[in-house]
C-alpha cells in the first residue's frame, strides 16, 4: 500500500476509545458498545478510500448500531474491519481488556469468516511455529518452553476465564506452567503473547472473526497461529460454505485468513488491559495509548497522544 494507512485508521480507535472511556464503569453495556460503533464508523467514514466493512461479529443484532458497509469518501478498494470495543461488558463494568481496534488491507486480503466460535494457540516470533493445535496443552506448553529457553513453571498461558476452559485450565496447571486468567479480551490477550511481554502462549476457545484480526497482527509484527473454527450443527457449516470454507477439519493459519503483507493494524486501549494502558482523562482533555502497525515495513510503533478538547472536541 503506498499511504501509510495505519496512522489514519488510528484516529478511528482514538475516539471509539475516548468516546467508550467516558461511559466506562456505569455499567450499561448496550450503550458503551453502540456509542463506540458510531464513533468509529463516522470516523472511518472520513477515508478517502472505497471500503468495505467485513467480519463484523454484531451484524445483525437488532440491539446494536450497525455499520454501514461500505465506508470512505472514494478511492482504493478496500477491506475494512472494525472492533469498536472489544471485551464490551468488562467496559462497563470498569474491568480490564477494553480495547479498540481497526484494520485495513486491499480488497480481497482478509478471509470473510462465520460468526462461529475458534479454538485457537497464539505464540511470538521467538518460539515459531513449534506447537501444534492437535497436540495436547501440556505438550504445547513444554514446546514453547523449550523454543524460549525457559523451565516450563516460568512459561506464562493467558486463557480466558470461562467454564468452558475448566478442562483445559486443569491440564495446563497440572502442566506446572503459569496462568494468567483474563475475563475478557481476548485480542488483547493474543497480542501479549505475541509480543511476549505478558505472555508466552494464548490457548483457548474465542470468536472467528477476532482470529482475522490476530492474523493481521501476526503479518505485521511475526508470530505463529493456529485455529480451529467450532461447529455445532448443519447450520454453523452452511454458514462457513457461504464464506467458501467447505474443509470443516481445516486448521486456519495467520497466512490462511490474511493472505498479504498489506495490511496495517491499529488499536487504543480503553482500559488498562494485556497490551495497552487505558484513556486517562486530564483537566483539559485525555491522554490516549495506542499502536499501529504495518505488515509490508514491519513498523511497529507505540503512541501516547495528548487531546486537548478545548482545540479539538471529541463530543
Amino acid at each position: 500500500m503506498d499511504t501509510n494507512y495505519g496512522m489514519e485508521i488510528v484516529r478511528a480507535t482514538e475516539i471509539s476509545a475516548l468516546t467508550a472511556a467516558r461511559e466506562q464503569g456505569l455499567g450499561d453495556y448496550i450503550n458503551i458498545l453502540n456509542h463506540a460503533r458510531d464513533a468509529i464508523s463516522k470516523t472511518l467514514n472520513r477515508l478517502h478510500i472505497d471500503g468495505y466493512l467485513i467480519n463484523d461479529r454484531f451484524k445483525g443484532r437488532e440491539d446494536i448500531v450497525c455499520l454501514p458497509e461500505k465506508l470512505g469518501r472514494g478511492g482504493p478498494t478496500m477491506d475494512l474491519m472494525a472492533v469498536a470495543l472489544e471485551a464490551h461488558h468488562s467496559a462497563a463494568n470498569g474491568g480490564n481488556n477494553a480495547t479498540s481496534y481497526a484494520v485495513i488491507a486491499p480488497k480481497g486480503v482478509i478471509q470473510t469468516v462465520p460468526n462461529l466460535g475458534m479454538y485457537k494457540i497464539v505464540v511470538g516470533p521467538a518460539v515459531g511455529n513449534v506447537v501444534d493445535i492437535n497436540q495436547p496443552p501440556s505438550t504445547n506448553v513444554k514446546r514453547v518452553a523449550r523454543a524460549l529457553g525457559k523451565y516450563t513453571e516460568n512459561v506464562t498461558v493467558c486463557i480466558l476465564n470461562q467454564a468452558r476452559h475448566k478442562q483445559l485450565i486443569k491440564e495446563v496447571r497440572q502442566s506446572g506452567a503459569r496462568i494468567k486468567l483474563i475475563e475478557e479480551g481476548e485480542i488483547s490477550g493474543c497480542l501479549s503473547a505475541i509480543t511476549g511481554e505478558k505472555a508466552d502462549i494464548y490457548l483457548g476457545y474465542g470468536y472467528a472473526p477476532e482470529s482475522t484480526l490476530v492474523a493481521a497482527a501476526i503479518n505485521c509484527l511475526g508470530g505463529y497461529f493456529e485455529g480451529k473454527i467450532v461447529y455445532e450443527n448443519d447450520r454453523d457449516k452452511r454458514q462457513a460454505k457461504a464464506h467458501k470454507i467447505n474443509n470443516f477439519e481445516k486448521i486456519f493459519r495467520a497466512h490462511d485468513l490474511v493472505r498479504s503483507k498489506e495490511v496495517a493494524v491499529a488499536a487504543t486501549g480503553i482500559t488498562d488491559g494485556e497490551f495497552l494502558e487505558g484513556v486517562r482523562f486530564t483537566s483539559n482533555g485525555a491522554v490516549t495509548s495506542s499502536f499501529v502497525a504495518r505488515g509490508e515495513t514491519k513498523t511497529y510503533r507505540k503512541l501516547e497522544t495528548r487531546h486537548f478538547f478545548d482545540f479539538k472536541p471529541v463530543f
